[in-house]
């Protein structure tokens, strides 16, 4: 073996061994997430230990044999990564399987824009709050959006604009925000009887205004207010109670839990942020959205017309470069792929907890009733063994039950359907259609309207 075969080879196996105790250290940095549970320490932290080893010792081999180790490491290294590369373009470019023989709009969101803007419409994307915050340096999550030089997260969309949402029918779901760029009619603000509190669902994924659960229960009970944001979670949602409703102290509050992300996934990447931790720690926080309001919405006016202009095609849902290279460095759609662990730490219920108890302090300081609605997924739903309920269902009951927290089970709701299926646009993995959110109205406004 050459003097320039050696160097290659050492290079390679020095590199793997610096590569090795860098993952290391990020593990050990992020342990509280990373080294939850034995299985997940095993993997975390022993594999880039055990890799630290094997490079360090491979390096200490004849020089034949640290080329035979070093080829086979680089070989494995490209397959790897290019896996991981083929499964984050097939992830970018999936599309919505269209059933044959039914109408559907197959453009894109910004299609849909540009349309709207040739006709003279001032037409936005509805924007998710929560997929603002992007990676830092030092891991913690931060909005891109600034006021005077000070990070604001807004907690809606584009405020007085025609919204588009969402298509998971056929047709797209196009909405006029309101004043602070949530969905809802003129004059919700006015007097709120009923505010709602949640993520997609509650935002009216994805069917018409009037259609959605919210404004079905507001036709029954009027006056409901939509304060609901697609990828939102606990903190975002507490935010967004703090925030918006003491000044409007509507008697009954609902907080609408989906199972499928709110804790074991949103809830993880929102502990991220120190902003949004605030909401928690400190009683009294508040950014003062609704006083600096317009100069917030110009901010984010701003900011969404350079991402369009940067990439009309882009969906909005990333945490930005620097975790898009994070996730790539740590083969995350490959693990998920093999069902490895992922980075997403502990299901923290303690912290779900408490903030569901500062939620309900804030809301009976003004003398209104907090409820929780426990909103299904298809998965728990339309199995192949029927419905059969959730990790979640249960540990989250539990904790509204020792908060005091009324507990609205749409699952059960879902479960005793006859087609539970049938509630989702083309029997598939997507939101309520309109029969769906019809069903989650009935049933939240039976529970509010019941003397215990």
């Amino acid at each position: 073996m050459g003097r320039r075969s050696t160097l290659l080879a050492n290079g390679v196996l020095g590199a793997g061994a610096v590569l090795c105790a860098l993952v290391l250290g990020y593990v050990l940095y992020h342990q509280d997430r990373l080294l939850s549970g034995f299985g997940r320490t095993a993997f975390f932290l022993g594999l880039p230990l055990a890799g630290l080893v094997f490079f360090a010792a491979a390096g200490r081999l004849p020089p034949a044999w640290r080329g035979t180790i070093a080829v086979s490491a680089l070989s494995l290294g490209a397959a790897v990564y290019a896996f991981e590369g083929y499964m984050t373009f097939a992830a970018g470019s999936a599309d919505t399987p269209i059933p044959e023989g039914v109408p559907f709009d197959t453009r894109t969101r910004y299609d849909v824009i540009t349309d709207l803007r040739r006709d003279g419409t001032r037409a936005y994307p509805a924007v998710f709050p929560a997929y603002l915050l992007r990676t830092d340096v030092d891991g913690a999550l931060r909005s891109p959006v600034e006021v005077s030089g000070e990070e604001v997260l807004p907690l809606g969309g584009i405020a007085g604009v025609t919204t588009v949402l969402c298509n998971e029918s056929g047709e797209y779901v196009i909405y006029d925000s309101d004043e602070y760029g949530f969905n809802n009619p003129a004059g919700s603000w006015a007097k709120v009887e009923v505010a709602a509190i949640g993520d997609s669902f509650v935002q009216g994924y994805c069917v018409p205004r009037e259609q959605n659960f919210v404004s079905r229960i507001g036709a029954a009970r009027a006056n409901t207010l939509n304060l609901g944001t697609s990828g939102s979670g606990p903190l975002m949602m507490l935010a967004a109670l703090k925030e918006f409703l003491p000044s409007l102290a509507p008697p009954v509050v609902v907080w609408f839990f989906f199972e499928g992300n709110d804790i074991p996934g949103n809830l993880e990447v929102e502990r991220r942020s120190p902003l949004l931790m605030r909401y928690l720690e400190e009683a009294d926080f508040s950014q003062d959205l609704a006083r600096r309001f317009a100069g917030a919405d110009r901010a984010l006016t701003a900011y969404i017309d350079n991402q369009l202009a940067d990439n009309p095609g882009k969906g909005g849902t990333s945490a930005g470069p620097l975790q898009a290279v994070i996730s790539f460095i740590g083969l995350a759609r490959t693990r998920a792929s093999l069902s490895l662990p992922s980075t997403i730490g502990r299901v923290d219920y303690p912290l779900f907890n408490r903030i569901l108890r500062e939620a309900k302090r804030v809301v009976s300081n003004w003398g209104g009733a907090l409820y929780l609605a426990y909103l299904p997924g298809f998965d728990s739903l339309a199995g192949e063994t029927g419905p059969q309920p959730g990790p979640y269902l249960a540990p989250v009951r539990a904790i509204a039950g020792q908060a005091g927290i009324p507990f609205i089970d749409l699952w059960r709701a879902f479960a005793d359907h006859p087609d539970p299926a049938s509630l989702f646009p083309f029997r598939a993995p997507n939101h309520y259609n309109a029969e769906g959110h019809a069903l989650v109205a009935r049933t939240v406004i039976n529970a509010m309207e019941r003397p215990d």
